[in-house]
């Protein structure tokens, strides 16, 4: 498709996706923006649009690309790079650099951006593996750097999917999609009301559920973490809810011999998952 140069702010295309960035308009529209090189080039690959990827699972989907803008800065220094996009089925628009600042969420734009259309997980795919299942569960987690950051660390893994309480922030904001670097496309992630709406839909499937707590009695490798196996992450301040850890039919403490009071979330949850490869192994 032949590169189209808008040059005015006022132009109605440009004004759309500039309302499309912003947080609700953007859940409104059901899209997300994924900026930069690397980024774009994980949604044209795993929206089956480059050749030479074996894909399977999550990743068959075909991810609609709504859009793709790029600057003009960045259009004259990777001519190679726009023969690549002329071939997409999608609109690729071509601005000046004050007009592409209006779009991008970083401090230094690196010159090409994709508007995509969300996909919501529905159950029947998430548990479409029946044994060995690979759960990720986080509770009210807000802090989209430790979103993104699971979802990556998910996606190294072998995780099956995430399942996210009502609570926990949106996984298709811009920081997730930046810290995610492509994860996002991997790994479904099913959108929950609360715990509660968990425990049916893990015990209808044998999954057992080990919980991260600070009063867990077993370090996780002293837990059994082979067959179907969920892992619930709370809360960075408060932890997990009463609720939540009621429901765990195990709670794993990580030891810290140290002064420090916590861990990360992220790196938390990374450390169990790992320990769950490692005795899967």
């Amino acid at each position: 498709m032949e590169i189209k140069n808008i040059t005015s702010p006022q132009n109605s295309v440009f004004k759309d996706a500039v309302k499309k960035q912003q947080p609700r308009q953007a859940r409104l529209s059901q899209v997300f923006t994924a900026e930069g090189v690397r980024a774009v080039d994980e949604v044209l690959k795993s929206s089956g649009t480059s050749a030479g990827r074996d894909t399977s699972g999550w990743t068959t989907f075909h991810w609609e690309v709504e859009s793709v803008w790029i600057q003009e800065s960045f259009a004259a220094a990777n001519q190679g790079y726009l023969k690549e996009l002329s071939a997409l089925e999608a609109p690729v628009y071509q601005v000046p650099d004050a007009m592409f600042r209006r779009l991008s969420d970083t401090e230094h734009p690196q010159g090409v951006l994709a508007i995509v259309r969300r996909r919501q997980a529905k159950p029947e795919e998430v548990f479409k593996q029946k044994e060995n299942l690979l759960l990720v569960v986080l509770e009210n987690l807000q802090d989209p750097g430790n979103v993104g950051t699971i979802l990556r660390t998910a996606d190294a893994a072998g995780a099956t999917a995430i399942l996210c309480t009502k609570g926990t922030c949106d996984v298709y904001s811009p920081k997730v999609v930046r810290s995610s670097m492509g994860s996002l496309l991997h790994v479904p992630v099913l959108n929950v009301a609360s715990v509660s709406d968990i425990a049916p839909l893990l015990e209808k499937r044998k999954i057992r559920l080990l919980a991260a707590h600070l009063k867990g009695e077993k370090a996780p490798w002293n837990a059994d973490m082979k067959g179907n196996v969920a892992i619930m992450i709370g809360n960075e301040g408060a932890g997990l809810s009463e609720e939540a850890s009621q429901m765990a039919h195990e709670l794993v403490k990580i030891p810290m011999p140290g002064s420090a009071e916590s861990l990360n979330a992220g790196i938390a949850c990374g450390m169990l998952l790992y320990e769950a490869l490692r005795q899967r192994s």
